[in-house]
């Protein structure tokens, strides 16, 4: 039996798309830029906040020019109360039938982990999740597979008793990686071709497709 599944945050567990597009906004609006429809900031969405903040600058900044950018929003996310963030339809039941049937569940995310913290203390602390992961200082992000792997390594779980569960490219790739098994979800922040690009094979259209895949 599988032992471990491993979830994305952003557009995988949590809806976040409106309060990250908003705080990006925020940033873009402080600093003189143009302000972004959040479907285009949602195609941005997936490789840690540092990306996510250039790619909607839009024009090419120096390393510290982006630093100050960076903590801008990394501030003003932390701090905002995000009040329309929530779970997706359906996953509460799932995660609850997951950690029932004795399954150790946990969450690999490129969002900064302060404010991975953050938003998991208030939507997610419910769930049991055995390691809640954000990005941090010294440890390569996704789709490196060495965050997914050390997890595994402190759950005592072998990569193949795993599943990675994420909807964007970096979580296809990651779970390709690490040699574990791989379920794309069609929820959340990308399209299932985009996904496929990435080499997805095993697709999640409805959260309850997850009970069927994996237990």
């Amino acid at each position: 039996m599988h032992k471990a599944v491993i979830f994305d945050l952003d557009g995988t567990i949590l809806d976040t798309l409106k309060d990250i597009a908003d705080n990006v906004n925020l940033m873009l609006n402080h600093f003189g830029y143009p302000q972004l429809e959040h479907k285009e900031i949602m195609q941005y969405i997936g490789n840690g906040a540092r990306m996510l903040v250039k790619r909607s600058i839009k024009v090419e900044l120096s390393e510290g020019e982006l630093d100050e950018k960076l903590a801008y929003y990394n501030k003003i996310y932390t701090s905002s109360p995000s009040d329309n963030t929530c779970v997706f339809s359906g996953l509460r039941e799932v995660l609850f039938a997951l950690k029932q049937k004795g399954y150790k569940l946990a969450i690999l995310t490129n969002k900064p982990q302060m404010t991975t913290d953050k938003v998991c203390e208030k939507y997610l602390k419910d769930f049991g999740f055995d390691l809640v992961i954000g990005q941090r200082s010294g440890v390569p992000i996704k789709p490196d597979p060495t965050a997914l792997l050390n997890m595994l390594d402190e759950l005592d779980v072998n990569v193949n008793d795993a599943y990675f569960v994420g909807d964007g490219e970096t979580d296809v790739m990651t779970a390709i990686n690490a040699k574990v098994n791989g379920i794309a979800v069609l929820w959340g922040y990308r399209e299932k071709w985009q996904l496929e690009q990435a080499g997805a094979t095993v697709f999640a259209e409805k959260t309850s497709d997850l009970l069927s895949l994996i237990i």
